[in-house]
């Protein structure tokens, strides 16, 4: 009873683990296509943020093996099925720490990574210029010193403008005479040409690391229930490829 209780709870197990391995696929996938995500990570120069994707692309699919390896074992009751399960599953697991470590290493220099991109950027007024682009994603204006940046090279808040019936957080969006220093956006594609003339003042940077800071917290949690699953399955595991062995040995139907 015991034994097939095991059996059958693997199986289920691995079905969400395959599961999950898709779901992981899929954001990955996302990290790399979304024009948001891509336009924020180019502009800050956090190329980081692209191979963190990419592990996550690779990480599901062997889930999707694995989560397979496992299934299969499960139902046929294979030695040979369940050992290759439990091997991935170990060094699967061992990658993840090693990364988990890394993106430790990393996130401690986030925030100085971030300043020193920005005070690398291009504050031009073409209308190509990435820089608008992100500005407009995340709400956001400038670099490190927000408008103030614009300003200190002659021009207006380019890229700026905003609405304060239309944006997600009210009080980054201000009137720009209300702001010692700055200007009004004079680009026509994002200024809508308002008497109001309201500007973003959070800072691209602090923008910046907020929206690397809560995806890092998403993918952190994700990977925290993973890795706990992936300890318990490769208990389980094990422990059934024991039954199987045993049972064999004892010439017990299994």
């Amino acid at each position: 009873m015991c034994f097939s209780l095991a059996k059958y709870f693997l199986f289920a197990f691995n079905f969400i683990f395959w599961l999950a391995g898709a779901g992981m696929l899929g954001v990955g996938i996302w990290l790399n296509v979304d024009p948001n995500v891509a336009n924020t990570v180019d502009v800050a120069g956090l190329e980081f943020y692209y191979a963190g994707a990419i592990v996550m692309i690779v990480a599901g699919c062997i889930m999707l093996v694995v989560g397979f390896f496992g299934c299969c074992g499960a139902i046929k009751e294979s030695t040979c099925l369940l050992g290759t399960y439990f091997g991935f599953l170990f060094v699967i697991l061992g990658l993840e720490v090693g990364i988990g470590i890394w993106a430790l290493v990393t996130y401690d220099d986030l925030e100085s990574l971030i300043g020193d991109s920005m005070n690398a950027l291009d504050f031009n007024t073409s209308p190509d210029n990435p820089l608008v682009a992100m500005e407009q994603n995340l709400e956001c204006c400038g670099g490190n010193k927000g408008c103030i940046d614009w300003s200190a090279t002659g021009a207006s808040s380019y890229g700026c403008a905003c609405d304060p019936n239309n944006v997600k957080n009210a009080s980054y969006c201000v009137m720009a005479s209300s702001v010692p220093g700055c200007l009004a956006d004079t680009n026509t594609d994002t200024n809508p040409g308002l008497a109001n003339n309201y500007i973003y003042v959070q800072p691209c940077s602090e923008a910046t690391y907020n929206f690397i800071e809560d995806n890092f917290q998403i993918i952190g949690i994700v990977a925290l229930v993973i890795g706990c699953t992936q300890i318990i399955g490769l208990i389980i595991s094990m422990c059934l490829c024991c039954s199987i062995k045993n049972k064999k040995k004892s010439g017990y139907p299994a």
